[in-house]
C-alpha cells in the first residue's frame, strides 16, 4: 500500500527545483524530505527558504540511502538519464524534468528501466497541465474546427536563459550539457503540435547559433509533416529583439488562435452564414503535474505524461536537430509501444 505522504528527494537545487518544491508543498500526498546538489550553498539556501525539514546531500548516491518513495530530477539535461536510471534501480518512482533525456537512445533506456522496475516514470511536459493549452486541445479533439490542416507556433525571447530567468546557468547554452533551445523550448512546443495534430511523420529545419560565445542552438524554425497529411511550422528563438509567442491551428471548419488578442483563446468557425467568432472560457478543472504524479504512483490514474510520451517528444526534437544538419526532411522515429 502506498504511503499517505510520498517522500520526495529532489536532485538538482537550481531555479527549476524552486518551482518543484513550491508546487509539491501545495500538492496533497507529497512532501520533500531530501535535497541533493553538489553546490552546498545552493542546496542549503533552497532548504532554508522552502524546505526547512529536508535533509541535504552532496551526491545522489548518498541521498538514495535515505527513506524515499520517489525522486524528482531537475538537473542539467545530460544528467537526466544517469540520475533517473539510478533512482529507478533503487526502486523509486521518478518525476523527470523535460527533456526526459538528450537523445532517443537514452530516453529509451529510462523507459525500459522503469518498466523493469515497475515504477512510475512521469515527465514534466508542463504545457499538458496548462488550462489554456488543455482548452485548445479539447476544442481540436472535439472537432470544433474540423480536421486539423495546419498549425503554427512561435515562442521567442531576446536572450538566452542564463542571461534571463536563470542567471548564470550556462549549461542551458552548452552542447556538452545537452542544452540549447531544442531541448529546452522546442521539447514543449513540438509535443504541443503532436498533441493537437497527431503523429509527426517527418521534419525539415533550420538550426542556428546566433548568440556569440555559445555552442548550442538558440534559433530554430522547423517544418512538420504530420502522418495525417497536415503541416506545421514551429519557430523557437532566444535571439529575437523581444519576447513573444503565439499559436494558430487551422482546420477544415475553422481556426483557433492564441496570443493575438486580449482574450486567451479566439475560435473562428465557418458556418453556412459565414464565419463566427467566439472566445471560449478556459478549462476550470486542470490537474497539476505533481498531482498527476501522485495519482499515478498510488494507482488512481495513469500518468498523462509517462516516459513513453516524453520519449516521443525527444524523438521529434532529435529529428529537428538532424534535419538542421542534413538540410532535408528527416523521418521521426516511431515506437511499438508509446503514449499519445
Amino acid at each position: 500500500m502506498a504511503p499517505k505522504q510520498l517522500r520526495i528527494g529532489m536532485v538538482g537545487c537550481g531555479r527549476m527545483a524552486r518551482h518543484h518544491v513550491s508546487e509539491i508543498a501545495a500538492t496533497r500526498g507529497l512532501t520533500v524530505v531530501a535535497l541533493c546538489d553538489s553546490n552546498s550553498e545552493r542546496r542549503e539556501q533552497l532548504r532554508d527558504e522552502l524546505a526547512p525539514r529536508a535533509q541535504t546531500f552532496a551526491s545522489l548516491d548518498a541521498m538514495l540511502k535515505a527513506d524515499l518513495d520517489a525522486v524528482v530530477v531537475c538537473t542539467p539535461n545530460n544528467l537526466h538519464c544517469p540520475m533517473s536510471l539510478k533512482a529507478l534501480k533503487a526502486g523509486l518512482h521518478v518525476l523527470c524534468e523535460k527533456p526526459l533525456a538528450g537523445t532517443v537512445a537514452d530516453a529509451t533506456r529510462i523507459v525500459q528501466a522503469a518498466r523493469r522496475a515497475r515504477r512510475v516514470l512521469h515527465v514534466n511536459q508542463s504545457l499538458r497541465y496548462n488550462a489554456q493549452y488543455q482548452t485548445v486541445a479539447d476544442l481540436v479533439h472535439q472537432g470544433r474546427i474540423g480536421e486539423p490542416i495546419h498549425a503554427r507556433c512561435i515562442r521567442a525571447s531576446g536572450h538566452t536563459p542564463d542571461k534571463g530567468w536563470s542567471p548564470g546557468a550556462t549549461w542551458f547554452v552548452s552542447k556538452k550539457s545537452q542544452g540549447g533551445i531544442i531541448n529546452d523550448i522546442a521539447i514543449h512546443n513540438a509535443d504541443l503540435l503532436r498533441w493537437l495534430c497527431g503523429d509527426v511523420a517527418r521534419i525539415a529545419a533550420t538550426v542556428d547559433i546566433r548568440t556569440p560565445g555559445i555552442d548550442a542552438p538558440d534559433d530554430v524554425t522547423a517544418l512538420f509533416r504530420f502522418s495525417s497529411g497536415a503541416t506545421g511550422v514551429l519557430t523557437v528563438s532566444w535571439a529575437l529583439p523581444s519576447g513573444g509567442g503565439g499559436l494558430e491551428v487551422y482546420g477544415t471548419k475553422g481556426r483557433i488562435r492564441m496570443g493575438y488578442s486580449e482574450e486567451p483563446i479566439e475560435l473562428i468557425r465557418m458556418t453556412a452564414k459565414g464565419p463566427t467568432t467566439s472566445y471560449p472560457a478556459l478549462k476550470k478543472r486542470v490537474s497539476s503535474s505533481h498531482a498527476a504524479f501522485v495519482n499515478a504512483v498510488i494507482g488512481k490514474a495513469p500518468s498523462p505524461t509517462p516516459g513513453e510520451l516524453g520519449r516521443d517528444a525527444v524523438a521529434i526534437c532529435e529529428a529537428i536537430a538532424q534535419a538542421g544538419k542534413s538540410g532535408g526532411f528527416v523521418k521521426v522515429k516511431k515506437f511499438a509501444t508509446r503514449a499519445t
